[in-house]
C-alpha cells in the first residue's frame, strides 16, 4: 500500500471512529450547510433519529424547522434565526414534534463551526430531550401554587364575618391569589366584615402593604369592611415609607378574639 492510500485509509478509519463516537453521546447531533439553499441538514446521528423517529432519508436535505408545530414558541424560533444569521452560539428550549406527532421539549444548542481548509462555516446542532425535567418543573410549580392557595384559607367564624389568617411570607403571586379568593368568597357570602389576621406573617414587605391597600379597595367596592388583626409593633415602623396607608382608616385589633368581641356587639 502506497503512502497516499494509507493516508486515505487512515482518514476513513478516523471518520468512522468519530461517527461511532457521536452516535453514542446520548444526544441528537445534526450538521447543516448554510451555503446551500434553506440551510439543510447534511448529517444526523443515531441519537437524533431515535429522538425524532425519522430516518436519515426523511431528514437529510431538509431544514430543521419540520420539527416545529402548533405550540412551538415563535419567540424561540426567532432566537434561533438570529443566532444563525449572526453566526453566534445559541441555546434554547423549544417544543418540537416527533414523526408520530408527539411533543417533546428540545434543549437545543447551535454552534457555528468554521472549517479553514474548506473556507466555510457549518452549524452543529446538539439536541437533548428534556421533557421529563420540564414536566417535573411544571408539577413542582403547580404544587407550590397549591400550597400557597391552601395557606390562605377563608374561615367563616360568625354571622357575616370571616377570617383570612395569613401565614408565612407574602409575595406578588400569593397576593393575587388572595385577592381572587376573597373576591369570590365575598361575592358568594356578601359578608359585612373580613378579618385579615397577620399575627403569623413572617415579615412586612411592600407586597404585604400593597396587599392591605388593594384588599381594602376591593372590599370597599363590594360593601364589606376590612379589619386587620395581629399587627406587631414592627409593622408601624416598617410601614413608614408607605404614606397611603395612613389614609385608609382601617379598624385594627390586637387579636381575632378581640375583633370578634367588638364586631359581634355591633
Amino acid at each position: 500500500m502506497n503512502e497516499l492510500s494509507f493516508a486515505r485509509l487512515e482518514e476513513i478509519q478516523q471518520n468512522e471512529f468519530i461517527k461511532a463516537a457521536i452516535d453514542r453521546v446520548g444526544a441528537g447531533v445534526v450538521i447543516t450547510d448554510p451555503e446551500q439553499e434553506d440551510n439543510p441538514m447534511i448529517y444526523c446521528n443515531k441519537g437524533f433519529q431515535d429522538m425524532t423517529g425519522y430516518s436519515p432519508e426523511e431528514i437529510l436535505g431538509r431544514n430543521c424547522r419540520f420539527l416545529q408545530g402548533e405550540d412551538t414558541s415563535p419567540k424561540q424560533v426567532e432566537r434561533i434565526r438570529k443566532g444563525l444569521e449572526q453566526q453566534e452560539p445559541t441555546q434554547v428550549e423549544i417544543k418540537n414534534y416527533r414523526k408520530d406527532g408527539s411533543m417533546f421539549w428540545n434543549e437545543l444548542q447551535i454552534f457555528p463551526v468554521y472549517i479553514s481548509h474548506m473556507d466555510q462555516t457549518y452549524f452543529v446542532g446538539v439536541q437533548k430531550d428534556v421533557t421529563y425535567r420540564r414536566e417535573q418543573e411544571e408539577l413542582i410549580g403547580h404544587y407550590l401554587s397549591e400550597v400557597k392557595r391552601l395557606s390562605t384559607p377563608i374561615v367563616p367564624v360568625g354571622d357575616n364575618i370571616s377570617v383570612l389568617p395569613l401565614v408565612g411570607t407574602i409575595d406578588d403571586e400569593r397576593l393575587q391569589q388572595m385577592l381572587e379568593a376573597v373576591s369570590h368568597h365575598v361575592k358568594e357570602t356578601k359578608e359585612d366584615y373580613l378579618i385579615m389576621d397577620m399575627s403569623a406573617v413572617h415579615s412586612y414587605n411592600e407586597a404585604v402593604h400593597m396587599g392591605i391597600y388593594q384588599m381594602n379597595q376591593l372590599l370597599n367596592l363590594m360593601g364589606t369592611t376590612l379589619v386587620i388583626t395581629g399587627i406587631k409593633p414592627t409593622f408601624a415602623i416598617q410601614s413608614a415609607p408607605y404614606a397611603d396607608f395612613s389614609e385608609l382608616s382601617l379598624q385594627t385589633y390586637a387579636s381575632v378574639k378581640q375583633a370578634l368581641q367588638t364586631l359581634q356587639r355591633k
